[in-house]
C-alpha cells in the first residue's frame, strides 16, 4: 500500500511538471509572437519612413534625353549652308487634364486652340479617345518664340487675381500640356549647292553630299536629365550634357556656287540640255570651289518632285517610280555620271607621248585627213587634212590624225599605264558619296582600233571630277592632288580638330611637259577651237571636246550623228594656274550640237563672272585708240 501511494505521488508530480513546462513554452511563444507583431508594427509605422526613403533613394524619379545639336556645314568663308535650329513639339496630356477636368479642360483647350490655330474639336477628340495617355503630340515645329510666349501667357493666367470670380471660374487653370524640344535641320540657301550638301532624314541621318559622307562627324551624342529622391526624401536632379556634333567647313565658295548655278539656269532656259555640269577646282591643292549642275533641289524639301514632273505624272508614279525619280535628282552629275571626254582627252595623249620620249616638242606631223588602222580608215576632224602640223598645233586644231600617229608609237602598254596614272576610269576618292568609276581599257583590251579611238577620247568614259583632277596635275607641274570638298572640322568650342591638308597621290608629268601643254592650250584658246572661252583680262588655256553619244537603232548600239556631250577643260591663268574649269553640256537642244560651242562659251562666262568672287582677278587691260593691248 505504501508503495502504491508513493507511485501515485510521483505520477502527480510528473504531470504537474509537464503542465508547468507546457505553460511556460506557451507563454514564451506568446511573448515572441507579440514581439514580432509589435516589431512589425513599429517597423511599419516607426522606421517605415526610413526604409521608404532608402528605397526611393535608389529609384530614378524621371529621365529625359537632352538632344544634341548636329554640326553646321559652312562654306569656305563661314557662310552657313546647313544648321540645326531648336524647335518644339506641343504635347497634350489628356490624363492630367482629366484628373481635374472641371478646372483644366475648358480653359486649356480654349487657349491652345486660340494660340496655335488648332480646332477645339480636334483637341477634345484626342482627350476623349486617349484618356489614359500622358503624351500626344498636338503640333510639331513650334518656334522658341511661340513656345515662350504661350508659357508666359499661361503662367500669367494661372496667377491672375481671382477676386470677384465665382467658385467655378476661380478653379480654372491651364494645365495638361508640355513642350518637347528637338533640333530641325535647315538649309538657309535652299537649293544652292544641294548636290554638295545633301540633306537629312529624321533621326539625323544624312543622305548624299556632305551630310551623308560626314554623317558620323556631324552627329553628336544625346545628354540626359534625370532626378531621384535622396535619403531625406528630397528630390535631387542632375544632368549629363549632350555632346554636340562637329562643324564642317567646306572648300565651296557659296557666292561663286550660286552665280555658277544661275549661269547654268539661264543657259537651260534657252538651250534645255539634258544636263550641264561645271567644276572650278584649285589645281594646287585639290580644293573644289564650285561643283554645280542643272539638277538641283531644295534641301529643306528634298522629296518634292513638282519642279521636275507635272502633278499628273507624279500622281501616276508608284513608290518605286518616285524613288527612282528622286535618285535622279539627288545624284551629283559632276561625280556620278560618266561620258566620253572626246577631244578634251588629247592633252593627256600628248603629255603621255612627251613623257615617254616618242615625240619631240618641235616635231612636224603630216595630217592627210585619216589614218589606216587595222584595215580601216579612221578620219580626222578635218577630212581634207591639216597638212604639215606641229605638236602644239595638233592641240590647237584638235587633230585626230596626229593623236593616232602618236599612240601608235607609244604602244598600248604605256598608254594603259598613263591612263591609270591620270586617274582615268578610276575613282578619285573625293569625300562625297556616289562617285562613279568610269571606263578605261586594260592593256590587253587596247587593240589597234581601241588604241586609236582612245587617243582622241572615244571609247574611254570618265566622270567630270576625274577629268578635272587629272588635268590639274598636268598643268600644275605634275602633282596629282586628291580632290576634296571639306577644308576643316571644327568642334563645338570653335577649335579646329582636323584640317584637310593637300594629299599628294602621285606624280604624273614633268615640269617641262606641263609647260608645253599649258602654252599649247593657251594657243588653242587664243586662235584655235577654244576661242569662245577667251575672256578679256584673263590668260586662258584650254581644250574643247565633242563626243558622240550612243543611240540604239534597230536593236544595235551605234554612235549618234546628232547628239553629243560637249565639254571644255581649261586653266586660268595658263602660265601659273590658280583655277581649273571643267564644263560639260549633255545634249543641248540646238539644231547643230557639234558646232554650237556651248561648253567653251559657258566656260568663258564663268571665267568672266565667277573667278573674281573666288579671288582670281583679271589683269589690267590697256585700251588704246586701236583697241585692247
Amino acid at each position: 500500500m505504501a508503495q502504491q501511494r508513493v507511485r501515485k505521488r510521483k505520477r502527480k508530480s510528473l504531470g504537474r511538471i509537464l503542465r508547468d513546462k507546457l505553460a511556460l513554452m506557451t507563454m514564451i511563444f506568446l511573448f515572441g509572437f507579440i514581439a514580432v507583431v509589435a516589431g512589425t508594427i513599429w517597423t511599419a509605422y516607426g522606421k517605415g519612413d526610413s526604409y521608404k526613403k532608402r528605397y526611393l533613394s535608389q529609384q530614378t524619379y524621371n529621365s529625359n534625353p537632352i538632344p544634341y545639336k548636329r554640326g553646321e556645314i559652312l562654306d569656305r568663308r563661314g557662310i552657313v549652308l546647313a544648321k540645326s535650329v531648336m524647335v518644339y513639339n506641343l504635347v497634350l496630356e489628356p490624363k492630367v487634364i482629366l484628373e481635374k477636368e472641371e478646372a483644366y479642360r475648358e480653359v486649356t483647350v480654349s487657349r491652345l486652340s486660340e494660340f496655335f490655330g488648332i480646332s477645339a474639336e480636334e483637341i477634345n477628340k484626342i482627350i476623349d479617345e486617349r484618356p489614359a495617355s500622358g503624351y500626344q503630340v498636338l503640333k510639331k515645329d513650334v518656334s522658341h518664340d511661340d513656345m515662350t510666349k504661350f508659357q508666359e501667357e499661361a503662367a500669367e493666367y494661372n496667377k491672375r487675381d481671382k477676386t470677384g470670380e465665382s467658385e467655378e471660374e476661380s478653379i480654372k487653370t491651364i494645365a495638361g500640356y508640355s513642350f518637347e524640344s528637338y533640333y530641325r535641320r535647315e538649309y538657309p540657301l535652299k537649293a544652292t549647292a544641294s548636290d554638295i550638301i545633301g540633306f537629312t532624314n529624321s533621326g539625323n541621318v544624312g543622305e548624299w553630299g556632305i551630310e551623308g559622307y560626314y554623317n558620323s562627324t556631324l552627329n553628336g551624342k544625346d545628354g540626359i536629365r534625370y532626378g531621384y529622391f535622396n535619403s531625406n526624401m528630397e528630390l535631387e536632379e542632375s544632368e549629363i550634357e549632350p555632346q554636340n556634333g562637329m562643324t564642317i567647313v567646306s572648300t565651296i565658295d557659296a557666292d561663286a556656287q550660286k552665280m555658277t548655278e544661275d549661269i547654268i539656269a539661264e543657259y537651260q532656259k534657252k538651250e534645255n540640255a539634258v544636263n550641264v555640269g561645271i567644276i572650278i577646282m584649285n589645281p594646287n591643292n585639290g580644293e573644289i570651289y564650285v561643283m554645280a549642275s542643272d539638277k538641283g533641289y531644295d534641301s529643306n524639301n528634298p522629296r518634292n518632285l513638282e519642279g521636275y514632273y507635272t502633278k499628273e505624272e507624279i500622281a501616276a508614279m508608284d513608290d518605286a517610280a518616285k524613288m527612282e525619280a528622286l535618285n535622279k535628282i539627288w545624284r551629283n552629275y559632276c561625280i556620278s555620271d560618266i561620258f566620253e571626254p572626246g577631244s578634251t582627252y588629247k592633252p593627256f595623249t600628248v603629255a603621255e607621248a612627251l613623257e615617254n620620249g616618242v615625240v619631240r616638242e618641235d616635231e612636224i606631223f603630216i595630217c592627210d585627213g585619216f589614218e589606216e588602222v587595222a584595215d580601216r580608215k579612221m578620219h580626222c576632224v578635218n577630212r581634207l587634212g591639216h597638212g604639215g602640223i606641229t605638236l602644239s598645233e595638233s592641240l590647237e586644231k584638235s587633230c585626230n590624225d596626229v593623236m593616232m600617229q602618236i599612240v601608235k608609237r607609244l604602244g598600248r602598254e604605256k598608254f594603259a599605264r598613263y591612263q591609270n596614272l591620270f586617274g582615268i576610269g578610276t575613282k578619285t576618292g573625293i569625300d562625297l558619296p556616289g562617285e562613279a568609276v568610269g571606263i578605261n581599257y586594260k592593256e590587253e583590251q587596247l587593240n589597234p582600233v581601241e588604241l586609236a579611238t582612245n587617243s582622241f577620247g572615244q571609247g574611254v568614259s570618265v566622270t567630270m571630277i576625274q577629268m578635272a583632277a587629272g588635268f590639274s596635275s598636268m598643268v600644275n607641274g605634275g602633282i596629282y592632288y586628291k580632290p576634296h570638298i571639306v577644308k576643316e572640322v571644327v568642334n563645338d568650342e570653335g577649335a579646329v580638330v582636323e584640317s584637310s591638308e593637300p594629299v599628294i597621290m602621285k606624280k604624273t608629268v614633268t615640269k617641262s611637259t606641263a609647260e608645253f601643254i599649258k602654252q599649247s592650250l593657251y594657243t588653242a584658246v587664243e586662235s584655235g577651237t577654244g576661242y569662245r572661252a577667251k575672256t578679256v583680262g584673263y590668260k586662258v588655256g584650254g581644250k574643247t571636246g565633242t563626243a558622240q553619244k550612243l543611240d540604239v537603232v534597230d536593236g544595235s548600239v551605234v554612235r549618234s550623228e546628232t547628239n553629243y556631250v560637249l565639254s571644255f577643260v581649261g586653266c586660268v591663268p595658263f602660265d601659273n594656274p590658280e583655277a581649273v574649269i571643267y564644263v560639260a553640256v549633255d545634249q543641248p537642244d540646238v539644231p547643230d550640237q557639234a558646232t554650237s560651242g556651248a561648253a567653251s562659251m559657258l566656260a568663258g562666262e564663268v571665267i568672266d563672272k565667277v573667278l573674281k568672287v573666288i579671288g582670281i582677278y583679271p589683269e589690267q587691260v590697256t585700251v588704246t585708240e586701236e583697241g585692247e593691248e
